[in-house]
Parts: structure tokens; C-alpha cells; sequence
């Protein structure tokens, strides 16, 4: 909180950014005025450990170095990152994960199936569908996928992180609405681990 009790009294100018998400929610930029500079918000709060990034309510994510600013946080440990609570949920944890539902999460694991449908692609992290996590991504995300040269095999076995709003839907689950909500966690040690290196699987 010293990082933004030293901007107390320092002019702010906040424009929206888009309409409202599927949530209500309204997007905005807030910029910190500086004499003739402007340090924008979003950075000051996430390099803080004072807020998490989420992708959801923009076209892009426009500002990718945001996630990097987050990771540094969040391995010292800084502002909300010294909670737990904050912290990847793994995704064998389901009762955590369900005591979750509605709230913006960010979650942690390994996908073991991939069903590709007409309209929307599932990423499974389990085998029992009425207790494990899923990510659902509509079809127009998954094109936006592709093109990035990520498929159903190049997931398949993979450990990512995603981000969002949970739902209750077969278990829990996430809607991924951008490419940026998921990060492929290649040769990087799962947050919930604890002596197991789950890497990547090919």
C-alpha cells in the first residue's frame, strides 16, 4: 500500500476503454499525471503486487507485459501476493476451486484431453467430468489460437495457466475469451507444487 499512499493528491485521468463484459464490468485506463508525464496505473499496481491482470474485457491483451510484471510480484511476493489466497489454484484442488465460483481466479495444471466441437474446443484437466476443471474456448478464440500455431495435439499434455471469472459448469470451468488468458507454463515449475517437477509434457 506505500506505492499508492506516495500518489495521494496526484491528479488521475481515467477514460473508459470499450463496453460493459458479460459480467457488468466496465473497462478503464487510468493514467497518473506527472508534471508532463503520465505513468499509467496499471503498471504501478500489478509491478506492486496491488492488483492481478485480467484480459477478459478487451479485444487483446494490449499491454502483454503486464503478465511478466505480475510473475515478478508474485515470486517476491509482493502486496496481494503475500496472501495465498491470490495464489495459481492447482487444478486437482476441486473443493478450493468450487468455493471459488464467481470470483476471478487464476488456475494451474495439466491437460489431459482435448474435445474440439463445432462451436467451442474443451481443454479437460481430469477424467471424471462432474468434479473436474475444464476451460471452454469459443470457436472464434480457438481461430485465434490456431493461428498461433497452437492446435489440439500441441496442448494435449501441456501445463498451463488461465485466468478469468470461474463458473460452475461440469465441475468448475473457465471461459477463455482471449488467447492472452492462457499461458503455456513450458519447463516452468507448477505454483502448487511442492517438491514434484511437473514440467511440460510433449
Amino acid at each position: 500500500m506505500d506505492w499508492l499512499k506516495a500518489r495521494i493528491g496526484q491528479p488521475l485521468l481515467v477514460t473508459a476503454q470499450g463496453s460493459r463484459d458479460r459480467w457488468g464490468r466496465m473497462p478503464l485506463r487510468a493514467k497518473l499525471v506527472q508534471g508532463s508525464r503520465t505513468l499509467d496505473l496499471s503498471h504501478g499496481l500489478v509491478e506492486a503486487g496491488l492488483a492481478l491482470v485480467d484480459a477478459s474485457a478487451d479485444s487483446a491483451l494490449c499491454q502483454p507485459e503486464l503478465l511478466a510484471l505480475e510473475e515478478t510480484a508474485r515470486e517476491r511476493h509482493l502486496g496481494l501476493w503475500a496472501d495465498g489466497r491470490y495464489n495459481p489454484i492447482p487444478v486437482d484442488q476441486a473443493d478450493r476451486l468450487k468455493e471459488r465460483v464467481g470470483s476471478f481466479v487464476i488456475v494451474e495444471g495439466r491437460v489431459r484431453s482435448v474435445g474440439e466441437r463445432k462451436q467451442k474446443t474443451y481443454l479437460n484437466f481430469g477424467g471424471h467430468w462432474a468434479d473436474d476443471f475444464t476451460i471452454i474456448i469459443p470457436k472464434r478464440t480457438w481461430m485465434r489460437m490456431a493461428e498461433r500455431g497452437l492446435s489440439a495435439d500441441s496442448l494435449k499434455g501441456s501445463t498451463l495457466r488461465a485466468r478469468g471469472i470461474l463458473q460452475s459448469w461440469q465441475g468448475t470451468a473457465l471461459t477463455v475469451d482471449l488467447p492472452e488468458m492462457i499461458e503455456l507454463l513450458e519447463g516452468r515449475r507448477l505454483q502448487g507444487d511442492r517438491g514434484e517437477d511437473k514440467r511440460l509434457a510433449r
